[in-house]
């Protein structure tokens, strides 16, 4: 046996033994070479898009993305590390036997090789699945975004929420709201029942605002009975309808407690964020006076921020439950 042929054939056998997948694409987006992937658990070696390109084996949108990284990689001569996911409907052409997993994380580390075949530049792809260390990533930043008692966002991450919301706001101009919510006389809750019978209120109250709120929305606890609620997209008339709403669910659902039922109440203070706002901490204070406000006027209120808070002097709305200070 010719011994040129014999050592190439040994590098390929050495290269198909690679754990990771490894592709050689032209600039042109043309798989040219693939080896190696035996631990990507895919089941396909890929093999058979030798000579696609891929617009012939990816979605339009997931190719051009594709290429758009190579092109990058290429003309900036640097290596360029990106993360995606696939799924069926991103696959065109795939072998009857192959079955993609419900979920498919790749993380890909994509280098500009330095010699031209047939005029072309090309790239080395490396493809490594990282499914199972995506989904204990997100899992353990679930853990540390939540609060262990209720399971809403905990202070840090409700303020970055808020932090991201403050941003947009300061691009696009939309009407954002954030309630302020504290639970009633939570003391004697405590003191009368235990401080278990207070968390079970505490989970009560934010049971009932998560299964009201929208899906677009955030509801955090900033603090022992304290919670916030940002309303995205949502001018000052609908969050004081959305307040209202919640105040009127609570109040109207008792909560049964170490076999005792107790009638639980919240005050809340609402603000918008307003356009000399630059800090987060802006926004809370005003909701947080807001809130306040309601304790000191008797509980189990909604109050409307006002820059006269301070005045004792009050219009009573209403319903008897929503307080603007006056003009």
């Amino acid at each position: 046996m010719d011994e040129k042929y014999s050592l190439s054939k040994n590098y390929y056998q050495i290269l198909d033994a690679l754990p990771d997948h490894v592709f050689v694409f032209s600039e042109a987006g043309e798989y040219l070479e693939v080896f190696g992937g035996e631990e990507n658990e895919t089941g396909f070696d890929f093999k058979d898009y030798i000579g696609k390109t891929l617009h012939d084996v990816l979605s339009h949108d997931r190719a051009t993305e594709f290429l758009d990284y190579i092109k990058k990689t290429i003309q900036s001569d640097t290596t360029l590390v990106v993360r995606y996911h696939f799924a069926n409907e991103t696959m065109l052409k795939l072998p009857d036997s192959f079955i993609v997993p419900d979920t498919l994380w790749i993380e890909s580390t994509i280098k500009p090789l330095p010699t031209l075949v047939n005029g072309l530049k090309r790239v080395v792809w490396t493809a490594r699945n990282i499914t199972l260390r995506h989904h204990l990533q997100e899992q353990l930043k679930k853990l540390s975004e939540t609060d262990e008692l209720t399971g809403i966002l905990n202070r840090r991450a409700f303020m970055e929420k808020l932090a991201g919301e403050l941003h947009r706001y300061q691009r696009y101009k939309n009407d954002t709201c954030l309630l302020m919510l504290d639970i009633d006389k939570f003391k004697s809750i405590n003191d009368l029942l235990g401080h278990k019978s207070g968390d079970q209120a505490i989970k009560h109250v934010t049971d009932i605002c998560s299964k009201e709120i929208r899906t677009v929305d955030y509801i955090g606890r900033l603090g022992g009975e304290e919670f916030a609620i940002i309303l995205s997209n949502t001018c000052l008339q609908q969050a004081l309808e959305m307040a209202e709403r919640l105040r009127r669910k609570i109040s109207n659902s008792p909560c049964v407690v170490e076999n005792y039922t107790v009638h639980v109440t919240v005050s809340i203070g609402l603000s918008q964020i307003e356009v000399q706002d630059d800090s987060s901490e802006q926004i809370i204070s005003r909701a947080d006076e807001a809130m306040y406000f309601s304790k000191k006027q008797g509980r189990d209120r909604v109050s409307i921020f006002n820059e006269d808070m301070h005045d004792n002097e009050i219009e009573l709305a209403e319903n008897n439950h929503i307080y603007r200070t006056k003009p």
